[in-house]
């Protein structure tokens, strides 16, 4: 039997890491001296409480070699395997210390799926109802399910993608001077990339609108309207789409600290052309 690995940028929840047999390694947000783990010391509604009050800007690091180490000898506990999907190595060093790891034991595996947040969520559920395959069946199978996902996001500022260094500050300093709306989107190499920068939250919904009717969504996959602390954007973009979402999801905070308050966005799986 196989256990999945994941880390807390999956937007995973306590519950349903046990309902769905997953360990959840927790990355850390700082606030100043101050330190936190997502998902056990501070959740979303703490997280964008200190977000919008706080002077200081939060910094989130990478797993701890000794999270990593902790996780993989539960999962054996209990597991023939274990199958390590962290957030993308294009985002953070903890794709490289959870190989470092898993080189320490032949039945540990670790799978890059060049993506975070909802996205990661949903790979890992799809390795999770999978576990009666090896790593290496699984790990194949969520790398081509993968290509099939899309990540379609309305920033209400650019500030701080600015301040986690994913653009130039300076850039950073003209939008938010002329209130830029960046649309995001995690493109194949497990980047964040600007796609588009608007004027205006309502144009950048229309952005997103747009890049979503080029696809054919695979409703039988779930279809995932995000939010980063309130959704009253999402939902506005979610009816101007007309898309009927299935799920809803408040982004976490080791993501949320990288875009921002009141974002608004998509996730769903591309349905597989016939042809393919």
């Amino acid at each position: 039997m196989l256990t999945i690995i994941t880390d807390s940028s999956a937007n995973i929840s306590p519950a349903e890491a046990e309902s769905l047999g997953v360990k959840v390694m927790p990355l850390s947000i700082e606030f100043g001296t101050r330190e936190y783990r997502d998902g056990i010391d501070i959740d979303c509604d703490g997280f964008y409480r200190l977000l919008v009050s706080e002077k200081t800007f939060p910094h989130t690091s990478q797993l701890t070699y000794g999270c990593i180490e902790g996780a993989v000898k539960e999962a054996l506990a209990s597991a023939d395997e274990a199958l390590i999907l962290p957030i993308s190595s294009a985002l953070s060093g903890s794709y490289d210390r959870c190989r470092e790891v898993a080189a320490g034991y032949k039945n540990v595996s670790v799978c890059d799926l060049k993506c975070t947040t909802v996205m990661l969520k949903m790979l890992v559920e799809e390795g999770a109802a999978n576990r009666d395959k090896s790593a290496a069946e699984v790990a194949d199978l969520l790398l081509k399910y993968r290509q099939r996902i899309k990540l379609y996001a309305a920033l209400d500022t650019i500030e701080y993608l600015g301040k986690g260094g994913r653009i130039p500050k300076a850039a950073a300093a003209i939008g938010t001077a002329f209130r830029v709306k960046p649309v995001v989107t995690v493109n194949a190499a497990g980047e964040v990339e600007v796609l588009s920068k608007q004027f205006g939250m309502p144009k950048a919904m229309s952005y997103v609108c747009s890049r979503v009717a080029k696809d054919k969504i695979d409703f039988s996959k779930p279809v995932f309207c995000i939010y980063t602390m309130d959704d009253f954007n999402s939902l506005k973009l979610m009816e101007k789409s007309g898309v009927g979402y299935t799920r809803k999801e408040n982004i976490c905070p080791v993501i949320g600290a990288h875009i921002g308050p009141r974002a608004a966005g998509i996730v769903y799986a591309e349905k597989i052309s016939p042809d393919n």
